[in-house]
């Protein structure tokens, strides 16, 4: 506790101010406000980029998957019934997983296939093989390509010329 002294302009008595008893200026807490908001700030973008980061990557594995999933269903099919996949394209939200269940990971792509007539040139044998070009793309809601597989099916009666 102060001792009093005695102020004798006023004949009262005053707490003695002493140098520890100081406390903040309003500079010095404004500059710490400042500090713990730039601080927070900097936390808060960091939570922010990696959670897109990490739904990006969601999006990447699970476009991968589905790709996957439909060449192998495509691949199933006869040769002669390859070419009915021409042009297949779905809605977002379409795609399901493979128990045939709803994905909500899966409501943010949309896959699209085209099966071609195609020519694999065989080198360095300068050997030519007849087949079809099966290609998978998957996209994100905005178009962008996630992943695109192609793979070539020989003609089963196929000869190399």
């Amino acid at each position: 506790m102060q001792k009093p002294i005695f102020d004798r302009e006023r004949r009262i008595a005053t707490p003695r101010k002493t140098k520890g008893a100081r406390g903040f200026s309003l500079i010095e807490s404004v500059l710490a406000l400042s500090i713990l908001v730039i601080t927070f700030t900097a936390i808060a973008s960091a939570i922010g980029a990696g959670t897109s980061s990490a739904l990006e990557q969601r999006d990447q594995v699970t476009a991968t998957l589905a790709t996957e999933e439909l060449l192998a269903v495509i691949l199933g099919e006869e040769w002669g019934e390859l070419p009915s996949w021409n042009g297949f394209a779905e809605s977002p939200g379409e795609s399901l997983a493979p128990d045939g269940s709803e994905s909500p990971s899966r409501a943010r792509i949309w896959r699209s296939a085209t099966v071609t007539d195609h020519t694999m040139q065989l080198e360095p044998a300068g050997r030519s093989l007849e087949g079809r070009m099966v290609r998978i793309t998957t996209r994100t809601l905005e178009g962008r390509i996630l992943v695109s597989v192609e793979r070539f099916v020989p003609e089963p009666d196929a000869v190399l010329q």
